[in-house]
This record gives structure tokens, sequence and C-alpha cells, in this order.
């Protein structure tokens, strides 16, 4: 109730808000129900109603039953759920807010706190304590779960101490529920009173999930924080009331938690500050001395300060009258140290711009000693001397202004030396006692080293450190220009990634000292090979980049090839070795309109030259626009780079199929097939060919492969003993050991029987790994697990590999099986398969089964089972369970 009137405290119009209390906590049955929303009717017609907010499961169901009745039109918020159901996000114009607990983190904090392998759970049977069930079963599920997790319900006062008799006073407990009074149905004691009455019966650490028992003898717990609950619903009736529809505002399932401690309950337990989660809130902490009395602590050391502020600076005042005659005389000294050590020469000038007095030497201006300079005007000297490179007119400028002179550069040339020294001016104008103009007074110091540094520095940060060629960041900034250059006019250019072929062999033999040179004499071939305004660089490694300006894609294929064939006679050599090395080049057209970035041209380029290497390397790959294949290589180096990310985004869901058998069907019979699919960023489902191959090519399955076996195992922990989950496995996971490992180790923590699984495993594969899939199918099936050989049929092995694969079904490749009725040479294959399947004494599966013709063919030959679209197409992993 606070929450909700603290949300709509700072509305800008005023909202009426009325509250209406119902206790399902004494009377769960809510007999008074109908008389209450009879009355809430009378009390406030549907008419004069803007939003009905429900709090608690109960008083949600309450409205739900008897909504057409009551309230039909008014939108709902809900908060305060217990259990995410699909009835009630998907109501008709309601929306809300999920109460959901953090039991497992709870619970494995308190374990960890209290160094405990046991926990003990307090409950009660109220819709709550039934809903903090599910927070059970996922502790259960947890990898880390406790092995043994004890519950007490409905517990009173009286059979407290009776009932946690039997366990160990050490082993925490978590509070979920109520106690009872008087009897195991009597009614419910408050949270306060609940945690009161637990701490001084038993000597037991206690842990709860709302705040609602904090204070009160619970040491903490991961809690759901009530004001940001109620925050959360309010931001949605706000949204309701704005746009009039609650269904077309999503609802919130995850409530945010906090871990809240009770300082003294940290004491008395001896728990460490340190060995709490990261950002916990500590409560009942006892202020220190200095937080008690701030005030008075601050006022007694400000009044010390005080006086020793005063007595120090009577000494400091004594101080400095005995040393002031000293400090005068030492000013002159100083100063001239200070300007022999800068390398500064100090001038004077008068109104008429003549030296009025000048320090040290000052060579840099006409060769002269200072005595020389005195009286005579700067413009005379500069304009007497030829060496002098120095801009009096723009001088002179500042001179009639009378304003600062700021960083003056001139250069200058001395005894017919060919380097040039270079000096800046710096300088303040000079006003007499009248506020009349008397002059300038400023320094000379010379900066010729200063100058060379910094080129030196410019040079090397946008040249490569090795080749001297420009790097990646000057070659995207001339790559930006000349795309800004296509864009406005029709000036063409190329844009050419070129890898070096062979390289790594020259680095591995020879060592990478050698390899440099190697890479410097090749940037030398390349420069030779270029126009003077081409820009050449070394992006990386053995990587370069080109860019050919106004230069048609034919002269670019022109110059690209001189570098295959310059590079094809060239010949390193490196202690009676000679070393050959080649390149693989990509080119990009850069035409207007270009339509892509920086980034976007360069990842072309590269795909290009990748593509060049897939061919036979030693060659140009052009991509022109329309190009369909170098599109695809795109999509699928994307697919791989964004792996984690679609992980991390839950863009990979799981489908089933079903698997049917053809011989003894059964109700009791539920064999299905996990698959995988992907979201694309348009909620459509991209197609596994799409993805797979690409990351069997580049290793990255396995990791999919792990997600997909973790995923299926949550999901399906509750499935009958009976049904069979057929999961694929990747060649290149087969051949993991680490895989292997891992896949034992959560089959071993699963609530799913092993002896519900059946991994599949292509033919090509199995053969192609035949040691290691003998070793993972033998492991696996020690462990209950069951084999598939999978799209037996397509590959380039014999029937006699299958002695030596111990499988338990074998998969009929669904081509054979789909053109069987028109390919009497692919139905004679079907039927020596499924013989000699048996044979071996192997349940045969048929794929890609889609029409009832086929699949009576198939029960007539005697094939186990069949899976296709014309006996269950794929659909959410979900609706998989044993009902089916």
């Amino acid at each position: 109730m606070e929450g909700i009137d603290q949300g709509f405290q700072h509305q800008q119009e005023p909202i009426d808000i009325r509250h209406e209390f119902l206790d399902a906590k004494r009377l769960p049955a809510l007999t008074h129900g109908t008389a209450f929303l009879s009355q809430l009717q009378l009390k406030y017609p549907e008419s004069s109603l803007n939003l009905i907010m429900v709090s608690d499961d109960p008083a949600l169901r309450l409205v739900l039953t008897h909504r057409d009745t009551y309230f039909s039109t008014v939108p709902i918020v809900y908060l305060g759920i217990n259990t995410v159901e699909p009835e009630i996000v998907t109501a008709p114009n309601m929306t809300g807010v999920f109460e959901v607990h953090n039991t497992v983190e709870t619970a494995l904090g308190a374990l960890q706190q209290t160094d405990s392998e046991a926990l003990l759970v307090f409950n009660d049977s109220t819709e709550t304590g039934n809903a903090n069930l599910g927070g059970i079963r996922q502790l259960r599920a947890h990898p880390q779960a406790p092995e043994t997790i004890v519950f007490i319900n409905d517990a009173t006062e009286q059979t407290l101490a009776s009932a946690l008799h039997p366990y160990p006073q050490d082993w925490p407990i978590l509070v979920l529920g109520q106690l009872r009074q008087g009897h195991a149905k009597g009614a419910l004691f408050s949270f306060a009173d609940t945690a009161q009455i637990l701490k001084e019966t038993l000597p037991n650490p206690l842990y709860a999930v709302s705040t609602t028992f904090m204070g009160h003898g619970v040491i903490g717990g991961n809690v759901l924080d009530p004001e940001y609950h109620a925050q959360q619903a309010v931001n949605l009736a706000r949204q309701v009331l704005t746009q009039g529809e609650a269904s077309q505002i999503e609802p919130i399932t995850h409530a945010k938690t906090r871990w809240i401690f009770d300082y003294r309950e940290i004491q008395r337990f001896g728990i460490h500050l340190s060995d709490l989660p990261p950002g916990s809130k500590i409560m009942y902490r006892q202020p220190s001395f200095y937080s008690q009395y701030k005030g008075l602590v601050w006022m007694t050391l400000g009044t010390f300060m005080t006086g020793l502020v005063i007595i120090l600076l009577l000494v400091e005042v004594i101080r400095r009258r005995s040393i002031a005659e000293q400090l005068l005389r030492e000013n002159e000294k100083r100063y001239r140290d200070l300007a022999e050590v800068g390398a500064s020469v100090f001038w004077e000038l008068n109104p008429a711009l003549e030296f009025v007095d000048v320090s040290d030497e000052a060579l840099a201006l006409n060769c002269n000693r200072p005595s020389q300079l005195l009286g005579r005007s700067l413009q005379r000297i500069v304009s007497e001397n030829d060496a002098l490179d120095f801009d009096y007119p723009k001088f002179y400028q500042v001179f009639q202004t009378h304003q600062p002179i700021q960083d003056f550069i001139f250069r200058s040339q001395h005894n017919g030396q060919a380097s040039t020294r270079i000096f800046k001016l710096s300088g303040k104008p000079l006003f007499d006692s009248g506020g009349d103009f008397a002059g300038y007074r400023g320094i000379q110091r010379e900066i010729t080293q200063e100058y060379e540094l910094v080129d030196t520095l410019v040079y090397q940060a946008t040249h490569d450190w090795l080749t001297g060629l420009v790097n990646r960041y000057e070659f995207n900034e001339h790559l930006q220009s000349c795309i800004d250059a296509c864009e406005q006019t029709d000036v063409q250019a190329v844009l050419c990634y070129i890898d070096l072929d062979q390289f790594k062999i020259v680095n591995d033999t020879a060592g990478h000292s050698v390899g440099d040179q190697l890479l410097v004499e090749v940037a030398n071939i390349f420069q030779a090979a270029i126009r003077k305004l081409d820009i050449l660089s070394r992006l990386g490694g053995d990587e370069f980049g080109l860019i050919l300006k106004n230069c048609s894609l034919p002269e670019a294929q022109t110059i690209c090839s001189s570098f295959l064939s310059v590079l094809q006679a060239y010949r390193f050599p490196w202690k009676n070795r000679q070393f050959t090395v080649g390149c693989s080049i990509g080119l990009v057209p850069i035409l207007k309109p270009v339509g892509m970035a920086i980034v976007d041209l360069l990842s072309r380029a590269d795909l290009a030259c990748y593509k060049a290497k897939s061919l036979g390397r030693g060659r140009i790959y052009t991509d022109v626009p329309g190009d369909m294949c170098l599109d695809s290589d795109q999509s699928v180096m994307s697919y791989i780079a964004n792996l984690t990310q679609y992980l991390e985004e839950d863009r990979f869901f799981l489908v089933t199929q079903k698997i049917q058998s053809l011989s003894l069907p059964t109700p009791a019979d539920n064999h299905f097939e996990v698959l995988v699919r992907l979201k694309d960023n348009h909620q459509g489902v991209i197609s596994p060919g799409c993805f797979i191959p690409a990351m069997e090519q580049y290793g990255a399955i396995t990791i999919l492969d792990r997600w997909v076996i973790e995923t299926a195992l949550t999901q399906l922990a509750n499935v009958g003993s009976e049904t069979l989950v057929s999961i694929n496995i990747s060649g290149v996971s087969l051949n993991s050991e680490a895989f292997l490992a891992h896949t034992v180790r959560i089959l071993e923590q699963s609530k799913l029987p092993a002896t519900c699984l059946c991994f599949e495993i292509t033919e090509t594969a199995a053969i192609s790994h035949l040691k290691e899939a003998r070793q993972f199918i033998q492991i696996l099936q020690d462990l209950g697990a069951k084999f598939a050989l999978d799209d037996f049929g397509s590959g380039f092995s014999s029937f006699a590999y299958l002695k030596a694969l111990p499988v338990d079904f074998l998969k009929i490749d669904g081509s054979l099986v789909k053109n069987m009725l028109q390919e009497p040479s692919d139905l004679a294959i079907v039927r020596s398969v499924n013989d000699i399947a048996h044979m071996l004494g192997m349940r045969t599966i048929a794929e890609f089964v889609e029409d009832s013709e086929t699949l009576a063919y198939l029960v007539e030959m005697g094939v186990d089972y069949a899976q296709g679209y014309g006996i269950d197409k794929p659909r959410p992993l979900r609706y998989a369970t044993v009902s089916e």
C-alpha cells in the first residue's frame, strides 16, 4: 500500500487511490469473496474505475474468476504474484509484475556461509508456501545443490523443537513460511513472531527470502526489494492509464532482489563480512564513537587546530622577517640562474620597438652581441638579416593592438649552415603609471629539438615501425578521404587486401627476426609496383592494405597480378636455404554511391582475400555488386563471430520432433529428437543448415553442443522414465576429451536419467574419428545412455564399419527414404540397411517420412521407427512431455 501511494505521489494530475483488503492468510478458502466483490461493485461502479491493481495470488484468482460479472472492461495491473502462468500472462486487458523469490541464491549462500552440506526448509501449506516449492525444485536442479534437504511443514510453537531434534544444530534453516497456532491447520503467526519464536527455540542459523522476516532473528538472504517491486507496478499502471489497453504492455517476470543481512546475527554466528556477497546491505550495525559524537569531535579538533595555526602563523611571521633581506639579495641571482637553465633570452622593447635591454646571447637575430642590439629597431635588424625568417608584419599587427605576444615562431640559419634553428617569442605589453603604452618585455627560447621530436612522434604515430609503410590508423584516414572523394565525384578507386601465403613457414623455421626481414623486402617489392598516388599499408602481421586511387577495376587487377608474378619469382635466402612466398588478394571496388563504412569495406576486402585463399591461394578474388557467394560467406562468418552474443541474448532455442514406433505403438511410447533453432534480428528463424556447418568448420560447434545438452537436460528434468530423448553430437565434439568429461559430469548431476537419452552421431563423423567415437560411446553407454548412427547410407563408409560401432539405433539417411518410391535403387539400399541393422541387433529409424504411402512401405519393410513431417513437425521443447 505504501509503495503504491508513494509511486503516484508525484503524478502531475492527482489520482484518487482507494485500498480494499482481503484476508487470504487466515481464510484461504475465500468463502466471502463473492460478497466482497459485490460490495466493491456497489462502492465503485465500473464506469467510475480507470484501473484495478490486484496484489497476491488469491485476490487475482478471485478477480479473474468473476471478472466478467463485476469488472469486465476495467484494465488490471497485478503485483506480488508468485508463479508465472500462461493464463495470467495472456489474459486480456491485463499486465503486471511477478514476485519471484531468489530461493536458490539464498540457499547456496546459507550453505557457503555456514560451511554446511545440508539444509532445513521451514514452510507452510498456504498458497504462498506451495509457490515456494518452485524455488526448491530449482535448487534441487542446481549443480551445487546440497545432498540433503529436509522440509518442516506447518509446525507449531509446541512441535517445533521435537520436529528439529533429529537434525544437527549447525544446519542452516531457510524460513519460507509461518508458524501455526495450536495445530497444523491453525491460524498463522505473523512473519515477525515466526522469526522471533524460531530464534528463541532453535540454535540453528536462520535465512529468509522476504524482508518481512528481517530484524527478528534472521541472518539474512537474497530478498525481494518490495519498494522497487511496487514502483515497477506503478510504472505499468501509469502506462495503462495513458494508453488505455493493458494487453499491449509486456508484464515484468523478473523481480529485483538484493542481499540484506542483520549485523547482530552475523556477529552471533561468527560469520565474517568478507564471506558476504559484494554489495550486500548490512542492517542494525552499531555506529562508531565517531559517528555518534561527530560534532563534538570536530569542534574539539577545530579548536585545537585553530590554536595551532595561530602559533604557527606567529612563528612564520618572525621567521620571514629574519630572511626577507636575504631573499631580496638572492632574487637577481635566481633570475639569472633560471634564465640560463631555461636557455632563454630576456628582452625589452620601447614603444618604437627598439631594444632597450637584452640578456645573454642574441645571435639568433643578427649574429651580434646583446650590446650591439641595444638602441636598434627590430624592423631594421630583421630587414638586414637574410638568414632570418621572421614574419614582421604579423608581429607589428600584434604590436599595434598592444596585445600579449603568444608563441610567436621564427627561424634562423647561422653561418651558412644547412640546418635551421627554431625560436619562440613570448611577451607582454608594458604600461606606465599613467596607463600609457611603454613597450614590450618578454623571453626568447629555442625550440628546435621540440619541433624535431614532434615530427618524429607524428611519423611514428602514422607509420609501421618495421616496414615504414603507413599504419592501420593512417590507412583508415586515407580510406575515409577516398570514400568521400568517390561520393562527391565520379572518380573510382579500389581497395585491396593482401595476405602472404606460406609466411608462417618462414617464422616457424627461421624465427620471427628473419620473418621481419622478409616483410620489409616484400613491402619494398609492393611499394615499387604501385603508383605515387596509391596508399600501401601494413595492417598487421603478414597482411597489407592497398588503396588504388583514381583507378578502374581492370587496372587494379593488372597491378595486383604483377604482385603475384613478382612474388612467384622471388626467393628469400637464409642459411643456404631459399624460401618462397606468395600472396592472395581480395579486391573491392569503391564506386559511387559507396554505401559502406570503413569497417564494412575492410571486412568485405578481408573476406574476398579469404575467398582467394580458399580457392587455392596465389590468386585474386574480386568482389562485385550482388556477389551472392561472398554474401553467403559473410553471413557464415557472422554466425561464428556472434555465437557468444547469441547465447547471452537467448537467441538459440530447442524444438522437438517425434519419432514414431512402427511396430508396437503404445500410449507410453514417447521418443523424440531435440533440434536447435536460431532467431534472427526480426524474430524469424534461421535454418540450421546455415549456421551449423559453419560452426563445425571453425570448431565453434562444441560450445553449441554443450548448450543444447545442458538446456535439454534442464527443461526435460521431469519427463517420464519411458521417454527417450535423442540429442545430436557433432564430429568436432566427438573428438574432444574436454567435451566428453563435461558431458559425463552434467549427466551425473542431472535429474533426468541417462537411460532416457540417445545421442545421435553422423556416419561420416563416426568413421572419421572411429577410435574416439568408440571410446565416447562406451563411456556414456556405461552410464545408461543409448546411441544412434545418423544419416547412414549418405557417407563413404561400408557396412563393415557397423561392427566396430556398438550403437543402439541406425538412422537411415532421409535423402534415400524421401526418394525410395521413385528410385528403385534407393528403395533397395533402404531395405538392405534395415536388414543388416536388424542382423546386428540394431533398431532402425527412417528419416524424412513425409507421406502415408512412404510410411506404409516402411511398415511393410519392418523398419522400427519413422520420423518426418508426415508424422510430426518440430515444435517448442516445452510440449515434449509424457502426456504425448
